[in-house]
This record gives C-alpha cells, structure tokens and sequence, in this order.
C-alpha cells in the first residue's frame, strides 16, 4: 500500500507545484504599488484630464474598439506639446517639486530620438485571465468604475483590486437580469 502513495505523490507533487506556479501572481499586487511606479516622464493626469479635462479616450484611443486601451504614442503627445510648451514653474507632484517645461522637455527628447516612451505599466492581469476594455465601455462604464478618479490622480496608482472576486462582484451587481447574470459568472466569460 505504501508504493502506491509514494508513487503517487512523486506524480502529483511536481503537477501541483506547477500550477501553483502557473496561477501565482507574478505582477505586482495593489498593496506593492499603491503610489504607482515610477515612470520615465513625470506625466500627471491631473494636469491633463482633470485641470485641461482631456477625455480618457483622446490618449487611449482603442478602449472602445479593442481589448486594449493603448498607450498615446510620442507623436500623440507631440500633437498638443510642440505647441503647448509648458510653464516654467515648480509643480507640487507626488510630494516632489518639478518644473513642469522640463518633463514637456523630455517628450520632445523622445521625439527627437525617434523613441517611444518606456512607460511603466500599473495595471497586471495575469495571462489566464482576459479582459477586454471595449465590453465595458460599449456597455456604458465609466473608466473611473476600475481605475478609479484619474483626473485627481499627479501619478496613476491602483484603486482597486482588479481580481477575480472584485471582478465577479461587478458583474454580479450589474447584470440586467438573471440570464445575463448566468452568462458574466461563467468561467468562459473571462478564461479562454
């Protein structure tokens, strides 16, 4: 009797600790970015999308149209800053001061070098997991329902936690009816 169970854990084991390895999270969790990270260029969403109130849209401009937001390329960012130059003033963000011409400076520098800008990205999902932005948005969400207020934000940091439970939440609090209900809760909705 005792062959059989060693063997068998022998088999089982290493399966196990392949999954677990598989559904480990290895991005970041909310709780070990809370502030946001760093990025290259101290961008703040306060100054554009509340201060200037820039729709979320204009710089993500596939939210609507595929499963990805998109990130503004440098020639998006150029199209407003070779005009707008910025004030050379001190800026209170994140606690820091910054002059605000000078981070405008570092986009030109990108454009120069014909470089796109290496931003950090604050929002993980692991791979088993799809997500589709333009589902929320053709349904009517709002981006803050996620992300939270932006326009308040100087550095974008998570608000929620974008896990399977809050997920299942929204879903469950927003389904028309209990047949849609039926399809948002079924694993197929989000994992295939």
């Amino acid at each position: 009797m005792r062959r059989p169970i060693t063997i068998l854990s022998f088999v089982l084991l290493p399966i196990l600790i392949l999954l677990g390895l598989y559904f480990y999270p290895i991005y970041p969790t909310a709780e070990s970015s809370i502030k946001g990270p760093t990025q290259p260029i101290l961008f703040s969403h306060k100054i554009h999308a509340g201060d200037n109130q820039i729709a979320c849209q204009y710089c993500h401009s596939y939210v609507a149209i595929s499963p990805w937001a998109g990130i503004p390329s440098v020639q998006k960012c150029m199209g407003c800053h070779s005009q707008v130059a910025g004030r050379d003033v001190e800026y209170q963000y994140d606690g820091k001061k910054i002059n605000i011409k000078k981070e405008i400076q570092k986009v030109k520098e990108y454009w120069d070098k014909k470089t796109p800008i290496p931003w950090v990205k604050v929002h993980f999902l692991p791979q088993h997991a799809h997500f589709t932005h333009k589902r929320h948005i053709l349904r009517g969400f709002e981006c803050k329902t996620c992300h939270g207020a932006v326009e308040e934000m100087d550095v974008v940091q998570k608000v929620n936690r974008l896990e399977m439970g809050w997920c299942v939440g929204c879903h469950t609090k927003n389904a028309k009816d209990e047949e849609e209900l039926t399809r948002l809760k079924d694993c197929l909705t989000c994992h295939y």
